[in-house]
């Protein structure tokens, strides 16, 4: 998925000191229908999936 926007948040490590993480942001809408055999009981639903991930890592921690 192409990338949707950027979105930045602050994060502190053990110690406790703050960072600024840019992460990108991508997503997705889908629906899913329920198992052949459940398909009376249960509805189809539409989900929304969010990825969220550093572009590049950083020296002094992992990236998110």
């Amino acid at each position: 998925m192409p990338v949707k926007g950027f979105h930045e948040i602050e994060i502190r490590d053990d110690k406790g000191n703050r960072d600024i993480a840019t992460v990108e942001i991508r997503y997705r809408r889908i629906h899913v229908l329920p198992p052949i055999g459940k398909q009376k009981r249960y509805p189809a639903l539409d989900l929304t999936i969010i990825y969220a991930q550093e572009p590049n890592e950083p020296q002094n921690r992992p990236r998110i």
